[in-house]
């Protein structure tokens, strides 16, 4: 099924300087998929001048219940004079929508504020076309008179929420400059998102007067519904649109006393993609009355977030512009040329005596597909003509299976018998598999000094505190480490300098494999004191420890195969991602698939990792290998975060061991050996 999403945020954290005002949020939305890609959704609007924003764009999603769907949402500030700014992110999970009740997902953001989606079951209805005017709307400006400085009218459309006790803000209006009397640009609205496809629904139309400091001012609001906008449509392509009729304008009212601030005239409302009698399951009033019509009472009071800001977009006033007349009855040329066959010469067969005849000639062998599709050469068809034509016997009434005229009476009873379920991961470990996890560790310069707060490997006074390597390290290492066998892991880094000579692989620690978690931990941070002699540098290639790490898995392999059991080892590399070689990288990853080995790349930091997806897709017969992580997304869910790493190891693990005729529990065979 589909469902919509909708966002707004509160209390978003100020990024920008003292004299520039409230930020100008905008919203960039993802999905994760199963095996842990990020997949671009879209970006809502930008909503200028607020730390509260409520954005307008829908996305409609496909939803299984039996999954979770994973949304990423990340908020930036647009600077018109640079870079986007990070205001925050969040990893929402949702779970499941019920039929007809709608919820809301809450989530602090990462860096501050907190973000709220609205998920509902969505159905297409079809869409309005709705263009209208303000007529003598009463200034804002210069002590209400807007003999200076006339108002910029922009107007919001809400819609009664499935509770009646709140609205929902649907669309927006860009501004139109200076005027009493605006022309708004005409809207094109999702009735499924306007009103659930209810044409009786309550809608509220505000008006404000944009202002560029965010603090917009209330110009009045009427109340209507879809069918009322339809039946208040007077205006003709014909007309002058300064001379629309008033008679079915909706007044602005504002305040307690319902004080008159102008008219609003409906110019264009138009059902497109749905049936005209789909309009009314309530017949709609011939007159609409000037008052706000309403089939019901709706709340005083607007409990649902509302907008503090609309986006600064120049609008001139323009007239509605009638849609073009409809095209001229098609006429379809005479079918002849289209229709006719083209001369037979080229098209006619040969005869099909030697390609259809079931004579062993060479334009027709049967041979390779014989044993294809006669698994049993003695009770199925066979390609060669019998002497005579057999006759065709029934399948018995008591179900016995059907025996071929010539087939021995001992074999008619004989059932077809299944093959067995293909192994798994589990079944695998169980039958002794040993299972190794090996770390290796970027320390290149582009993750910044280690000794200044918000670089990556950052870490105060090396406290309770994690860095994102710590972070990622344990998260998804723990994940991995246990089911390792012996609980020893190597350890390695690279891009190190040591003594003036880079090295791309180098042994982490004292020691040549380090015990648990806690071990690696330990070895990771005595590499930035003094006594490891090693400084950041670059460039960054994982070339090399990669053939480490597969010279290390092929080791353990040989090993085991004396000891009568099976051994596979997981790489898990944790780097900014920012690779120097992407297709030298490639070239290494495709020459190690041979050995028995994945490997899992964690990419922390807000690089662009799309080369490391690249690295995702290497494949040699039909084997993959690498597996990249995005932490950043990923961090928030630690049940996603196994769910992703495991998935995939346990597929290439089975694939490996099965494309090699290996069975759980079983030696390795004697003609595998590998080369070092």
């Amino acid at each position: 099924m589909k469902v919509q999403l909708s966002l707004y945020a509160k209390n978003l954290p100020k990024v920008t300087s003292l004299f520039q005002g409230a930020a100008n949020p905008y919203a960039v939305v993802k999905t994760l998929s199963e095996d842990g890609k990020a997949v671009d959704v879209g970006k809502t609007e930008v909503v200028t001048k607020t730390l509260d924003p409520t954005w307008t764009t829908r996305f409609i999603l496909e939803h299984d219940f039996e999954t979770t769907l994973h949304v990423s949402v990340a908020v930036f500030h647009k600077d018109d004079k640079g870079e986007p700014k990070p205001m925050g992110s969040a990893l929402i999970d949702v779970v499941t929508v019920a039929d007809s009740k709608p919820f809301t997902v809450s989530k602090g953001m990462k860096g501050g504020g907190d973000l709220f989606v609205k998920v509902q079951k969505y159905e297409e209805k079809g869409t309005l076309h709705l263009q209208m005017k303000g007529t003598q709307l009463k200034s804002t400006e210069g002590l209400g008179l807007g003999i200076l400085v006339k108002p910029d009218p922009y107007f919001e459309l809400h819609r009664l929420t499935i509770d009646r006790k709140g609205w929902d803000l649907v669309h927006r209006s860009p501004p139109v400059r200076n005027t009493l009397d605006p022309v708004w640009a005409e809207a094109v609205i999702d009735l499924g998102t306007l009103c659930r496809g209810d044409m009786n629904l309550p809608l509220r139309i505000k008006v404000f007067d944009h202002e560029k400091n965010g603090k917009h001012v209330d110009m009045g609001e009427f109340q209507s519904s879809v069918n009322g906008l339809l039946a208040s449509k007077n205006f003709s392509a014909t007309q002058d649109i300064n001379q629309a009729d008033l008679a079915s304008a909706f007044t602005l009212r504002i305040g307690k006393n319902k004080k008159e601030m102008g008219q609003v005239v409906v110019l264009r409302a138009d059902l497109i993609g749905m049936e005209t009698v789909a309009r009314s399951q309530d017949p709609a009033p011939s007159e609409p009355p000037k008052q706000d019509p309403a089939p019901s009472e709706p709340p005083k009071q607007d409990p649902a977030p509302t907008i503090a800001a609309a986006p600064i977009v120049p609008e001139v006033a323009v007239a509605y512009t009638p849609p073009a007349p409809a095209p001229a009855p098609h006429s379809p040329q005479p079918p002849t040329a289209y229709y006719a066959p083209q001369p037979p010469a080229p098209h006619s067969p040969q005869p099909p005596t030697a390609y259809y005849a079931p004579q062993p000639t060479a334009a027709y062998s049967p041979q390779p597909t014989a044993a294809y599709y006669a698994p049993q050469p003695t009770t199925t068809y066979s390609p060669q003509p019998p002497a005579g034509p057999p006759s065709y016997t029934p399948p018995p009434s008591d179900g016995a299976p059907f025996v071929p005229p010539g087939v021995a009476a001992a074999n008619a009873h004989q059932h077809y018998t299944p093959p067995p379920p293909p192994p798994t991961f589990e079944a695998y470990i169980e039958g002794g598999c040993l299972f190794n996890l090996a770390v290796a560790i970027d320390f290149s310069a582009s993750n910044g000094d280690p000794r200044q707060m918000g670089n990556l490997h950052y870490a105060s006074s090396w406290g309770d505190d994690k860095n994102e390597y710590e972070r990622a390290l344990h998260d998804v290492g723990s994940v991995l480490a246990k089911h390792d066998t012996e609980q020893r892991h190597p350890f390695w880094g690279f891009s190190g300098k040591f003594q003036g000579q880079i090295r791309q692989s180098f042994q982490c620690g004292p020691n040549a494999e380090v015990q648990g978690i806690d071990g690696i931990q330990s070895a990771y941070r005595s590499m930035f004191t003094s006594r490891s002699g090693m400084s950041m540098s670059e460039p960054t290639t994982i070339t090399d420890v990669i053939k480490t790490a597969a010279h290390y898995a092929k080791k353990k392999s040989e090993q085991a195969r004396y000891e009568k059991c099976l051994s596979y080892t997981v790489l898990m590399i944790i780097t900014d991602g920012k690779l120097e070689d992407f297709t030298k990288e490639g070239r290494t990853i495709y020459d190690a698939n041979d050995a028995p080995m994945s490997i899992v790349a964690v990419g922390v930091g807000s690089a662009d990792f799309t080369g490391m997806r690249y690295l995702n897709d290497i494949d040699r017969n039909g084997r993959k290998m690498f597996n990249f992580l995005p932490y950043d997304v990923l961090k928030s869910n630690p049940r996603m975060i196994e769910k992703v790493t495991m998935e995939k190891v346990s597929e290439q693990l089975v694939q490996y061991f099965t494309s090699h005729g290996i069975k759980p529990g079983k030696k390795v065979a004697k003609d595998i050996v590998f080369s070092f």
